[in-house]
């Protein structure tokens, strides 16, 4: 019925299809076209999925358009609505897949009317999403993906109480890293995985988007002493099981539950273990279960990249410590923890160091056999300008786990602040062949290749770590961080324009955010456009955040020294 009137209602706003008008108790509100085409689209199939390709294809008609002009659209409207993208109450992102309208819709549109509604693709008539599930996978031209590879997906927590999301992770991730051990297996990494935590997608969806043969899903209810947890592998060409356990048991068994789990896995994949590669979650378990909660509890806190997290995380690693005094992970976590608040300049050397290198020597005490004490003793030596030792830890750490990302990461950002460009260019890559989906320690290889002078080379990694950014961006369209950094190696690779609606999509998705501000700072002032670029740092210190030091030495923001307000706005650090 193309041309008829049809009007949606939803928690006190309405969308008029014939005036092309939506409003809030009256209040009109302004939108975008192709955002009122989107909005109206998920209204007329409220509560359904709506697959991202369909929904392009609806708006945009058949022309070549990326999943980056929705992501601008779906912020703009969660801007309009007054959405939350982690807690929405409106449009619910489903990871790599698409969007869901979940809030109650209230339409006049009769039934009889219904379907012939939907067979339009104008503002007025919608159209019948494309379901993920009814379709099956995609078409896809890349290779098969290699027969021994896994995802890992993050537990869910079924407790009652839903407040047990830092043991479920931490069971999936150390299950993760174990796996990431064993030669011949393939695993994706924590960044891609975990994206899909919530979403509304089968086994086979995820495997497409992941490239790989199986995914390890699961749950997790704690209630008390007692823990019960559930895993299953599935084929992810046919949705097929390859195997499934519940273990009900007292939550001192984890670890042995996440060693069975990971065993099961290699075994299923008829993967072999080689005579170096162990698989053992009991050697080094805590005595106490609470110093385990305290630990995973400070592990999550690491990882949330924000101050209050950073500075709340030693204090966790403390009370495991206070709880079981000879917990070697606990001890490497607290060394860890401090070293990122002095990392960031969120502590003083004279208040942390000395705790934080008697904790990494705890650490090795107790577990000389672990990589990971060796990393954070080696980052801790490292900040205490102690260089050949730190690098003595370095190499123990990566001759003890080759596969281990933080070993090589911390040790090329070590050789990179002592000069050795080229040593720290060899790490930082290696790092990111450990986890191929992470581009953090590629950004940090290209400035430094850019720095030295070796266009070729940093030439070669900005295109590397481009493709890093924009297949995290195939997974989750509204990764910000992904944005900013696609913007930034657009920029160095001479495509400016790319590289502008990367950085506009990241301050739509984040606009209060101070590493979003930050870093599309950089991009307009290696763009040659300083106020634009000291706009943004001016935001970006109004948040409260900001290292006097790291600015001051950031060679991107070198354009903007000679500017009376960037003098002025570093001051304000002080």
């Amino acid at each position: 019925m193309p041309g008829s009137r049809i009007t949606y209602a939803f928690d006190g706003f309405c969308l008029d299809t014939s005036g092309h008008e939506l409003s809030r108790d009256g209040v009109p509100i302004t939108l975008e076209p192709k955002a009122f085409e989107v909005l109206t689209a998920l209204l007329a199939h409220a509560g359904e999925l709506m697959v991202r390709d369909a929904l392009l294809d609806l708006v945009w008609g058949h022309r070549h358009v990326t999943p980056g002009v929705l992501s601008r659209c779906i912020a703009q409207l969660r801007r309009a609505l007054g959405d939350d993208a982690e807690q929405p109450r409106y449009i619910q992102t489903v990871r790599a897949l698409g969007y869901r309208f979940i809030a109650p819709v209230a339409s006049d549109l009769p039934a009889a009317a219904g379907a012939a509604s939907r067979q339009g693709a104008t503002a007025a008539a919608t159209a019948t999403p494309v379901h993920a599930a009814a379709n099956g996978p995609m078409k896809d031209r890349r290779a098969p993906p290699p027969a021994a590879s896994v995802a890992i997906l993050p537990f869910n927590d079924l407790s009652e109480a839903k407040d047990q999301d830092y043991f479920c992770d931490g069971l999936a991730e150390e299950i993760l890293t174990a796996l990431n051990r064993v030669p011949g297996l393939q695993v994706a990494s924590r960044t891609s995985s975990f994206r899909f935590r919530d979403a509304d997608a089968d086994a086979r969806e995820i495997g497409r988007v992941l490239n790989v043969a199986a995914i390890m899903e699961g749950s997790v209810r704690k209630a008390g002493e007692r823990v019960r947890v559930t895993a299953q592998l599935i084929h992810a060409g046919n949705g097929y099981h390859l195997w499934s356990e519940n273990f009900d048991r007292q939550l001192r068994d984890i670890f042995a539950i996440q060693e069975e789990i990971a065993r099961s896995v290699v075994e299923a994949l008829r993967v072999s273990l080689k005579p170096t590669v162990e698989i053992d979650f009991t050697r080094h378990a805590p005595r106490d279960m609470r110093a385990y909660d305290f630990y995973l509890r400070g592990r999550q806190l690491e990882g949330h990249a924000k101050r209050a997290s950073w500075q709340q995380a030693p204090w966790m690693f403390q009370r495991a410590i206070e709880i079981d005094p000879d917990y070697a992970q606990a001890h490497a976590g607290l060394a860890d923890a401090l070293s990122e608040l002095l990392l960031w300049r969120l502590a003083k050397r004279e208040d942390v160091v000395d705790e934080a290198m008697a904790a990494a020597r705890r650490a090795l005490e107790l577990a000389p056999e672990l990589a990971e004490c060796h990393v954070a003793h080696a980052h801790v030596l490292s900040l205490a300008g102690e260089h050949e030792a730190a690098v003595a830890a370095f190499e123990r750490a990566i001759a003890l786990n080759p596969q281990l990302y933080e070993a090589h990461y911390y040790y090329g950002r070590h050789c990179y602040a002592r000069g050795r460009i080229d040593e720290a260019i060899d790490l930082l890559e290696a790092a990111h062949r450990t986890q191929p989906d992470e581009f953090q320690a590629l950004v940090i290889a290209v400035g430094a290749a850019y720095g030295a002078g070796q266009a070729e080379r940093a030439t070669r990694l900005a295109r590397l770590s481009l493709e890093a950014a924009l297949r995290q961006l195939e997974i989750d369209p509204e990764n910000v961080r992904a944005h900013y950094f696609a913007a930034g190696m657009h920029l160095r690779l001479g495509d400016i324009e790319a590289g502008r609606a990367h950085v506009d999509l990241a301050l739509a998705l984040g606009p209060e955010d101070y590493g979003t501000l930050y870093n599309t700072a950089c991009f307009h002032a290696l763009a040659g456009e300083p106020e634009r670029a000291l706009e943004l740092m001016e935001r970006a210190i109004r948040t409260g955040e900001g290292f006097r030091d790291w600015i001051e030495n950031d060679a991107d923001l070198a354009s903007l020294h000679a500017f009376p307000q960037y003098q002025q706005l570093l001051a304000r650090l002080e």
